[in-house]
């Protein structure tokens, strides 16, 4: 009896710290096996910078591993080199979405001139003609926080990268992905009339064209009315080995509040995780502060949310900032008018160009 409590704990143990997929893809006794397969190619083109990426795939039985977190995949492969030309072939089993290989062809830009995706039984190759006066080709792995299935197995995915950026690269700009929350199906919050997506994407728009126009490099998670996994978004920002994830939303209140109690609750706050590899407790700070002086309304403590995906998932400083109180009538009436939206944008600019200058000095910078 106690061996059996004591297996249960250990798998509620894990249930609590890796996150459990929702996708049906196994069937009720599947062969649990570690052969590699290549699940997904990810492409993504900034201003300043280019980036591919394959992502590797193993999957083990969650008995097999005491501590997941510390299990290390690394996909094996080979490249051949030319002068304008660069090819990396991966030992897995090609698993891909039927339309990955004609996405791949299709994609132009200023750096890469050609992307060709080939496939056989046991491997997959990657061929990217690239212009050599524009950027010259970078290879890393990143590394995804496993996830737990349903069957009590774990999946390990390891993205192999391909980053190409301008040269020369001491003088990139500072990337910022921009995470809009919700959307889709995912409507957050909902209250006075307003969708939490539909702010959430608007104010990150707005966010975006102010830091391009200040020379940064910017990647949003969504830019319509989709709903990327919280896993994807965090992907985007370790894969482009970004220097801020920053995540936009509007805060809610228990739907069991009275209608008195809400109408005393409205304001900012940011959320943070403490327990990260590069917390970002003082971005959190400044902007709470930027966003409560720029729309004159209350600010909420800080909060510590270590357990949310997007803060434990990401392996750069990552924040969440929730603009203002949407059950308020007064923060709901500022949110429905653009031109606080636009304040609030501003705001998030605002602070974290301080911060980039702030750490700059600190590390020795001008």
């Amino acid at each position: 009896m106690s061996f059996f409590v004591s297996c249960v704990s250990l798998f509620i143990a894990l249930l609590l710290f890796f996150p459990v997929s929702t996708a049906a893809n196994f069937t009720a006794s599947p062969t649990i096996t570690n052969a590699p397969v290549a699940a997904e190619l990810k492409f993504f083109s900034l201003d300043h910078k280019d980036v591919a990426a394959v992502a590797i795939e193993t999957r083990l039985p969650a008995a097999n591993e005491s501590d997941p977190s510390c299990y290390t995949f690394e996909p094996q492969y080979r490249i051949a080199r030319a002068s304008d030309s660069i090819t990396i072939t991966i030992a897995a089993q090609p698993m891909l979405p039927a339309n990955s290989y004609a996405q791949a062809s299709a994609i132009r830009t200023a750096r890469l001139n050609q992307l060709t995706m080939t496939a056989a039984d046991n491997e997959i190759s990657l061929a990217i003609a690239y212009n050599p006066k524009k950027s010259e080709p970078a290879i890393t792995t990143v590394k995804r926080k496993p996830v737990i299935q349903p069957d009590n197995s774990i999946i390990f995915r390891t993205y192999l990268v391909l980053t190409f950026a301008d040269t020369p690269t001491a003088k990139l700009p500072k990337t910022i992905v921009l995470d809009p929350g919700h959307g889709g199906t995912a409507l957050g919050a909902t209250s006075n009339d307003l969708l939490e997506k539909e702010l959430n994407l608007d104010i990150a728009l707005l966010s975006r064209d102010l830091f391009r126009g200040q020379g940064y490099d910017v990647y949003l998670t969504r830019t319509d009315d989709s709903n990327p996994s919280l896993l994807d978004r965090a992907d985007a920002a370790n894969i482009l080995q970004a220097d801020l994830f920053l995540s936009i939303h509007n805060n809610s209140m228990p739907a069991d509040m009275p209608a008195a109690a809400k109408r005393l609750y409205r304001g900012t706050t940011v959320l943070y995780n403490s327990s990260a590899n590069k917390p970002a407790k003082e971005l959190a700070i400044m902007l709470a502060d930027q966003l409560a002086a720029a729309l004159r309304i209350h600010q909420y403590p800080l909060q510590d949310r270590p357990g949310l995906v997007v803060l434990n998932a990401t392996h750069v400083p990552a924040v969440i900032a929730e603009v203002a109180m949407m059950p308020h009538p007064q923060d709901a009436k500022m949110l429905s008018q653009r031109i606080y939206r636009l304040e609030a944008a501003q705001a998030i600019f605002q602070a974290t160009d301080k911060y980039f200058s702030i750490i700059s000095l600190s590390a020795g910078g001008i």
